[in-house]
């Protein structure tokens, strides 16, 4: 029985080391007869959108070898080259790239040392808003316009706003006869990071000209991080 059980464990052992074996000659024909040198891959990439634009930005933090970035999109076919300057600690890059028709984009980044060495690749995917994304924003309805005569004020009430309204840019003239402008933003912050901002439903126009009408327009953003507001067209309101 002990000598069954010695034959079993030499045969493991022999079967253990041929494959062993095996993925050595495996890995030396991957090698092609040289190690890989892998530089440090960038760290916390991020995408900013905008209006056909975004900002990139990532961590270098491993790696003091590291001279040079590359950035890769639309498959490939498109690349830039960020150069690098280590301090010793860790750097901030940010990327802007501009002039990018409206899509969604996956970006590829690597980095490079002197000798050409590369890291192994961070992607990230974002959007380039532009004009199909503005044609889709109205402007906040307005409920009703009315002038207080009595107490000589203006005020508009405001039907609701959704979550990607940042704040409400309102013409009217005085009663010296300047235009004055009034932006009314958000009242309060949401209480979670889907929640639209708080805004309150009426807005008090100082010193309106009675007789007048109003001009006004609305601001967004696609997403909170993006690094452009979108603004719709002006429309024209008469007060009651």
């Amino acid at each position: 029985m002990k000598h069954n059980k010695g034959r079993w464990l030499l045969g493991a052992m022999l079967v253990l080391l041929a494959a062993c074996s095996k993925m050595d000659d495996t890995y030396k024909n991957f090698l092609n007869g040289g190690e890989i040198i892998y530089t440090g891959k960038v760290d916390s990439l991020k995408v900013f959108p905008g209006k056909n634009r975004v900002l990139l930005s990532w961590y270098l933090i491993s790696d003091p070898k590291i001279t040079k970035c590359r950035v890769y999109w639309n498959q490939r076919s498109d690349s830039t080259e960020v150069p690098v300057k280590r301090t010793g600690g860790t750097d901030t890059i940010r990327l802007l790239l501009d002039k990018l028709p409206e899509n969604i984009y996956t970006f590829q980044v690597y980095t490079y040392d002197n000798a050409g060495h590369s890291s192994v690749k961070e992607e990230v995917i974002g959007n380039a808003y532009g004009d199909a994304y503005l044609a889709t924003l109205s402007n906040r309805p307005v409920r009703i316009a009315k002038y207080d005569a009595t107490k000589k004020e203006t005020t508009i009430w405001w039907f609701g706003v959704n979550n990607q309204v940042q704040s409400v840019e309102v013409l009217y003239t005085n009663t010296a006869g300047v235009e004055t402008k009034i932006v009314q933003v958000a009242d309060s912050l949401p209480a979670g990071p889907r929640d639209p901002l708080e805004f309150r439903a009426s807005l008090k126009l100082p010193g309106y000209q009675a007789g007048t009408s109003f001009k006004f327009r609305t601001a967004y953003k696609p997403v909170k991080i993006a690094i452009d507001t979108f603004y719709t067209a002006y429309e024209t309101q008469a007060v009651q």
